[in-house]
């Protein structure tokens, strides 16, 4: 759990584009435009066989989708492939989005070129499925904002990740205008619809990963694969420490959210974070590994005291030794690298693709990786994780 400033925080043809924003903006009226359709070849029909659609608000303004590099990304044993050769992905996490309707602004052309400049390939952007309902019509312009953001993402020759990080499962009026809160799994309802809509959108772009949920805590190995009753409540980010919204929902298993988003994307990569708030990987060799392909599971090392280097072989290097693992959030709260550095050096001999936390000019206590916009790094913090990408980059790997 991160307690900080952030915290308070390519289509393959114009064809399959065009097909995707008629199911977007007539799925109601899908029977009058069956005729207009019936041209748009086989994307829509295999992403409808058998699958109920999940709703889409008529409220909301419904986004266009242009055409994305076709450049993807797959999974084989313990690593990630790209055009037929082993790549780590190397990149940082861009928050806001989960706690802003509107984000920090700085999902521009031009941002995602400055994250090129670092020598990343990936970049994961943080999102709020309570602000993809738009309940209330609070949100309306949302689902355009993301999307652009990730259209502008590839177009800078990025893979992006795109995470579920704040639920609202209790649907307060406050959860409408703060983004959500942050429970310990996702629910049956909004969740769910939310990943639906995305598998719609990006089922033919491989560019697009999918973070299934960023931070599963309080919960056992059972209810994370199965799912069950969620009676502890959510976290409030950003009031005060450890405040809760109160309440019982019902929590989709990773395995039943997994089947759920494959049905719809059967090819994008899906990440699977793990306990303790996306740390603990040890129950996947315990019995808790998923079957399929495209999977991986992700890390979360912090510099708390549970989570030192001592505890990584068991937290997850082990695992990554039989299966992909990536840090999708990894950081020090300090402002020093002596942390990261043994982070990325562990990553670099264990085959785990690393992404730093965060991208922005905050404080050590984010911890952020920026002094200034739109790319000047934070000394000594954001300097080196800064080097570490470009040597990278520069290696091939």
């Amino acid at each position: 759990m991160k307690t900080s400033a952030v915290k308070n925080v390519a289509s393959r043809s114009q064809r399959s584009t065009m097909c995707r924003a008629y199911l977007w903006s007539f799925t109601i009226a899908l029977v009058t435009f069956l005729p207009v359709l019936a041209g748009c070849g086989t994307s829509i029909a295999s992403a409808n066989q058998g699958v109920q659609q999940p709703p889409l608000s008529l409220s909301t303004a419904q986004p266009t989708l242009t055409p994305k590099p076709p450049v993807g990304v797959s999974v084989q044993g313990t690593r990630f492939y790209s055009e037929g050769h082993v790549v780590t992905l190397v990149g940082v996490n861009h928050s806001s989005l989960e706690y802003s309707c509107s984000g920090d602004g700085h999902f521009t052309a031009t941002d995602f070129q400055a994250m090129r400049s670092w020598g990343m390939n990936v970049i994961r952007i943080t999102l709020s499925s309570e602000f993809w309902a738009n309940a209330g019509n609070a949100c309306p312009d949302y689902r355009q904002t993301v999307i652009h953001a990730i259209d502008n993402a590839r177009a800078a020759h990025l893979f992006v990740i795109v995470d579920l990080q704040w639920s609202a499962p209790f649907d307060t009026p406050a959860d409408r205008t703060r983004g959500g809160v942050q429970c310990p799994m996702p629910d049956t309802g909004k969740d769910v619809a939310f990943w639906q809509n995305l598998a719609m959108l990006y089922h033919d772009d491989p560019g697009v990963l999918f973070d299934l949920y960023g931070e599963p805590f309080d919960i056992s190995w059972s209810t994370w694969l199965k799912g069950g009753t969620i009676s502890s409540g959510c976290y409030i980010i950003g009031g005060p420490s450890l405040q809760k919204e109160l309440g019982t929902y019902r929590a989709i298993g990773m395995r039943a959210l997994v089947a759920k988003v494959r049905a719809l994307a059967p090819e994008n990569v899906l990440i699977l974070g793990g306990l303790e708030w996306g740390y603990d990987l040890s129950g996947i060799l315990q019995g808790f590994a998923l079957h399929g392909s495209n999977l991986v599971y992700d890390t979360h090392p912090f510099d708390y005291g549970s989570k030192q280097p001592a505890d990584w072989p068991q937290a997850f290097g082990a695992t990554a030794k039989q299966y992909a693992v990536i840090a999708d959030e990894f950081g020090s709260y300090t402002c020093s690298t002596d942390y990261i550095a043994r982070a990325i050096k562990y990553f670099q001999a264990h085959h785990i693709s690393w992404l730093a936390w965060t991208w922005g000019p905050y404080s050590c206590s984010s911890p952020s990786l920026l002094a200034a916009w739109p790319s000047t790094p934070s000394v000594p913090y954001g300097s080196y994780i800064k080097q570490q990408m470009l040597q990278v980059s520069a290696s091939g790997a």
